[in-house]
Formats: C-alpha cells, structure tokens, sequence
C-alpha cells in the first residue's frame, strides 16, 4: 500500500512529454513574428521614461528569433531628454523578449549621447590654441 502511493505520488509530478508550457497543455499560444514586435513596441511606448521624456520614436534595430518557438528579442532605442539635465540628449536601448505573445523580459539602458553645443569629434592641439 505504501509502495503504491508513493508511486502515484511520483507520477502525478511528471509531465508527459516536456513539451508542455505553463497552463499545463501541449499547445503554444502561436504568435507571429509581426504580432510580437507590436507587443514589444507597445511595451516600449508605456515605459515611464519614453512618455515622459521622448524626443524620438522608437526604432527597431534588431530582431532576433531565439531558440524557442514564438520567441523573439527585439532592440529599441530613441532619444529622450536627461532626466538630470534637460540640456543633455540621452539615447536609450531597450531589449524585449516576446514568448508566445507575452513580454518575459526586457533590459533597459540609458546613457548620454550628445550635449548640445558642445564640439563633437576629436580636436588636435592647434584647434584648443585657438
């Protein structure tokens, strides 16, 4: 008897066949490609930073299809103003992973890109005489 519930104990944890995905079945919730860079540029438009400091939209710079199905990361960046400095312009990138539809992760970066005003490029020791 003993043997016995421990048996159906074990088996109840198992999966059938380890494709199963979180609800339980065997079905994927199949999302395109097309539908998921949508959710991925919604998900970048609702950040706080982009609806409160945005000076550009957002541009895709890279999709990369990953090793799941219906998996995609997507790289944003666009323009905002330093929440530090308004007189700095920062560039963000945002990386969002879709999984069947769902955003599963995303890593924002914000960094300063360009002060107006200031010179950009190298300068040589003639043009700081000057």
């Amino acid at each position: 008897m003993i043997i016995i519930c421990i048996v159906t104990a074990i088996s109840g944890c198992t999966e059938s066949n380890g494709t199963s995905n979180e609800t339980g079945s065997d079905e994927f919730n199949a999302t395109s490609e097309e539908e998921s860079r949508q959710i991925a540029e919604t998900y970048v438009r609702n950040l706080d930073s982009y609806r409160e400091y945005n000076l550009t939209e957002p541009i895709l710079v890279e999709t990369v299809t990953l090793r799941c199905p219906y998996c995609w990361k997507f790289v944003y960046e666009f323009d905002l103003i330093s929440e530090k400095d308004p007189d700095v312009t920062d560039t963000a990138t945002v990386t969002v992973t879709v999984t069947e539809g769902e955003v599963v992760d995303a890593v924002y970066a914000q960094g300063s890109s360009h002060i107006p005003g200031t010179p950009t490029g190298s300068m040589g020791a003639d043009d700081l005489l000057n």
